[in-house]
């Protein structure tokens, strides 16, 4: 019987419900854990990585897990042409992998983006759109459709226009959002979070890989995705795709990146948490694990609210709102730069799709009736310790930030 590692970090769940669904296709699940002896990972057939919140989602979804050693073996082992899946969260840790979409060499291709919708967890309908067996999991007729229920705040796909031209190309673009009689609208609900291309699920080049965000586990429409890995992998010898061509990105090297600049009319928030930041201790971690030992990491939490006037009595109404921070937790530090640390390395990382800082101005306006607060961006500064050679390298691995689905600018 074929064995399949459910890889297990912090955080994650649903791992019942897919040992349960793993093992009714006839397959022998086992947990796997993150801090097990990872090199054993290469005695099994497939994985299975599942939802939930892996290191808490810190930094974005899937950013820490993706870069885990515990993927080195697994890309290792897909490059075999062994079968992995990834659902929900492990389909972020796939992408930030770099397996899915398949660029050369692993590189960044692709980005899971807040919802336009916000947070769901509803049931929505995905179909398979390509031909049967073009990717390990989807060996049943293309145009079959069926009810899944999704449950992420990441999950948009957002994919540059030349890559998703070549996936479609390739048939890598195997699981979209559609109706109750298979039609792909781009229209909410049916496409619930606003993916690109009403994408659900996408696979790699040679179809051993998939990153998917509805939950099959969860229901038994979704046993067929399980079934087809175990018809793989019994007949893996015959699987083969031809007029497959590699994926081009010309443009995956980070570029040089801008300038922050206040903008005029403008308070700046550098929101300082004094209780361990657990969220700088894991990309520290993170850091090391990938070989930058001489390294220390803070971040600040950042925000440029644009306003009608500033004074005195707005920034400490905005203060008391408790929309922007927990003043039992966190210090704010107004137009003050006292919390810059003078030779670390710092990059402002936001959201292009600032929901976040939308809510926040919202929040302000209607509920709280701050009218005089125009705009809210919020971001994330970054303050890395170490030697130019590392920050150049740090910032190629794009744990800081993913291009698709954020942007970055060095600051001052």
């Amino acid at each position: 019987m074929h064995k399949i590692a459910i890889i297990l970090f912090p955080g994650t769940n649903c791992h019942e419900e897919s040992y349960r669904a793993i093992k009714k296709a006839g397959l022998e699940p086992e947990y796997f854990r993150w801090n097990d002896d990872y090199q054993r990972l290469a005695g099994f057939d497939g994985y299975f990585i599942p939802g939930g919140f892996s290191y808490e989602d810190r930094v974005r979804s899937g950013a820490i897990a993706g870069r885990d050693p515990i993927m080195k073996v697994i890309k290792e082992e897909a490059e075999k042409g062994k079968p992995v899946i990834g659902i929900c969260n492990g389909a972020q840790i796939l992408v930030e992998s770099g397996l899915i979409p398949g660029l050369e060499a692993h590189h960044l291709g692709a980005g899971l983006a807040w919802n336009n919708h916000g947070y769901l967890n509803i049931w929505v309908r995905i179909k398979n759109d390509v031909k049967p067996g073009r990717c390990a999991f989807n060996n049943f007729k293309q145009g079959y459709h069926f009810k899944l229920p999704i449950a992420h705040g990441e999950g948009r796909w957002v994919i540059p226009q030349e890559i998703l031209n070549q996936l479609i190309e390739n048939g890598q673009t195997i699981f979209r959002y559609c109706d109750e009689n298979g039609e792909t609208k781009n229209e909410f609900p049916i496409n619930p979070n606003g993916a690109v291309y009403n994408l659900a699920g996408v696979c790699n080049l040679s179809g051993n890989v998939l990153a998917l965000m509805p939950h099959p586990e969860r229901t038994p429409d979704g046993q067929v995705i399980f079934e087809s890995m175990r018809k793989y992998l019994d007949q893996i010898s015959k699987f083969e795709f031809r007029n497959s061509k590699q994926i081009q990105n010309k443009n995956f090297k980070i570029q040089n990146l801008e300038d922050y600049k206040k903008s005029k009319d403008s308070i700046e928030f550098l929101v300082d948490l004094i209780i361990t930041d657990n969220e700088a201790e894991t990309l520290q971690m993170a850091l090391n694990n990938l070989g930058y030992k001489n390294v220390k990491v803070s971040r600040l939490t950042h925000y440029e609210i644009a306003v009608d006037k500033k004074s005195d009595k707005l920034i400490d109404e905005l203060i008391k709102s408790g929309v922007l921070l927990n003043t039992n937790k966190e210090i704010p530090y107004i137009d003050d730069e006292s919390k810059l640390i003078p030779k670390a390395h710092k990059i402002l990382v936001s959201y292009k799709d600032d929901f976040d800082g939308q809510g926040k101005l919202n929040t302000l306006n209607n509920r709280l009736n701050i009218k005089s607060v125009k705009s809210v961006k919020k971001g994330v500064l970054w303050q890395v310790e170490c030697q130019e050679a590392d920050w150049q390298k740090i910032l190629e691995s794009n744990i800081l930030f993913n291009p698709y689905s954020q942007e970055a600018l060095l600051y001052y």
